[in-house]
């Protein structure tokens, strides 16, 4: 599990929100929110990042599907990456907290995920477009600090740092 807090900036309307990615290939990108039409298109995508992932078969789709539901749920934070008019990626993030047992406290705080690109547009910058340009949204909305369960090496180039350091663990008490 990583921790981080927010920082940087969002982009203005004006921007258009589009991004100059400089990587393998570059690219433009518009990133923006998800709509209702979009829906399906990113459940699919979502299943074909994770298919046999991690385990055989996935189901981070379904949880994506569920979790739009849910009132954790955070809509102006559940963006998609586009190229040339495809949807390409997407991020997703619900309101979550850490509870402190000892000092009988909890402490409001958000995660992402699932985040997923298209297989063939994998480790060319989607994904961390995603990100960073979510993240700066969550700073302007005012929440401070982003708790996600995810590997700390990968996760480090976000300013996210281990929980282990701060003594937060999983419920079932893994870091």
């Amino acid at each position: 599990m990583v921790l981080t807090g927010t920082n940087g900036k969002w982009f203005s309307k004006e921007e258009e929100q589009t991004i100059k990615l400089h990587g393998v290939k570059s690219m433009d990108l518009i990133i923006r929110p998800e709509g209702a039409d979009d829906y399906r298109v990113v459940e699919e995508l979502t299943r074909e990042a994770f298919w046999n992932l991690h385990v055989p078969g996935c189901d981070e789709h379904f949880v994506l599907h569920n979790l739009r539901k849910c009132p954790a749920f955070i809509p102006e934070l559940d963006l998609v990456a586009e190229k040339d008019g495809t949807i390409v990626g997407h991020i997703v993030y619900s309101s979550s907290m850490i509870v402190d047992n000892e000092a009988n406290a909890k402490h409001e705080v958000i995660t992402f995920g699932p985040v997923s690109v298209l297989p063939s547009l994998q480790k060319q910058g989607i994904g961390s477009a995603l990100i960073k340009h979510s993240l700066d949204k969550a700073k302007q909305m005012g929440y401070s600090a982003v708790c996600i369960y995810g590997d700390p090496r990968y996760y480090s180039r976000f300013g996210f740092r281990c929980t282990e350091k701060f003594d937060i663990k999983t419920a079932s008490g893994k870091f």
